[in-house]
């Protein structure tokens, strides 16, 4: 009898979960892409731009799905059959991108056991987490109108471990992770006469099983600003804006470029606990570079 309530409990919390999340205060699907898509908004060039090369030359709707297929060279034809519904721009599965480490990521200290016995990060990360849904990526309240330096601008952390502090440091950094601005070094330890996140990417976290879909794309510095204006267009609350969006009280940041935003708060990454060779032991196996 009690392990029936407890499985009832259970089930109606996440009845609850899941009806919150299906919400208009959730998955409003009210921005910019969502009136294009009905019709009732034009994106400007810039946006338009952005828009085809999320499927086109960046590559990013191989896994953010926005119900259309990717066509990686110009005579290629889009021939894919659109889904019905709004599109996720996600495709609910896992990749290692190679994020460099983040040395203010507690976790990664964690290794040994608490009071309570409890070791939060007993082998270290596996390299894979859940690819996130694009929407909303570039949200912010309207007192902080963007997440982009020099703003004001409302601070995000992106991925996993929240390295990377800006959109255009997260396209850049899809862009050239694997050109010559990678180096065989940790956060904060960039050599002499380079910028990190600008023209250096410290080495990945964790090597093994990268995902090589992306990290040469050939974007210029333009095309880069244009994803990240289609990304600025997935944000809800265009058509029907949020009752408590001016409920931030916080403080917008200002100054400084998207592109290095975030760098006054690196620091060196100390002497870390070894990488369990159940994680770091295993032999790289990056997926193929799509062609």
């Amino acid at each position: 009898a009690d392990r029936t309530h407890a499985n009832t409990v259970y089930n109606h919390w996440g009845q609850s979960i899941d009806a919150y999340e299906q919400s208009v205060q959730v998955s409003a699907f009210s921005s910019k892409f969502d009136a294009f898509l009905a019709g009732n908004y034009t994106m400007t060039p810039t946006e338009m731009a952005g828009y085809n090369l999320f499927n086109g030359k960046g590559n990013c709707n191989s896994c953010h799905l926005d119900a259309r297929s990717t066509t990686l060279t110009p005579n290629q034809t889009d021939t894919g059959n659109q889904p019905g519904g709004a599109p996720v721009f996600t495709c609910f599965g896992s990749a290692n991108e190679g994020l460099p480490l983040n040395p203010r990521d507690a976790f990664y200290y964690q290794t040994t056991p608490d009071p309570f016995d409890f070791t939060p990060n007993p082998l270290g990360f596996g390299g894979q987490f859940q690819v996130s849904s694009a929407r909303n990526v570039a949200m912010a309240p309207p007192q902080c109108p963007t997440t982009e330096a020099p703003g004001p601008y409302f601070q995000k952390e992106f991925f996993h471990n929240g390295y990377i502090k800006s959109l255009k440091q997260l396209v850049h950094f899809y862009n050239t992770r694997d050109t010559g601005f990678a180096h065989n070094v940790t956060s904060g330890h960039c050599p002499e006469g380079t910028i990190e996140k600008v023209n250096c990417w410290p080495r990945p976290e964790v090597r093994n099983n990268l995902d090589m879909t992306t990290g040469n794309l050939g974007l210029t510095d333009e095309e880069e600003n244009q994803i990240v204006a289609f990304l600025q267009t997935l944000s809800d609350g265009f058509t029907r804006p949020y009752p408590n969006r001016d409920t931030f009280t916080g403080t917008c940041m200002s100054g400084g470029s998207a592109s290095t935003q975030g760098n006054e708060f690196l620091i060196p990454t100390p002497p870390l606990p070894p990488c369990a060779p159940e994680v770091c032991g295993v032999r790289p196996t990056p997926t193929p570079h799509i062609r």
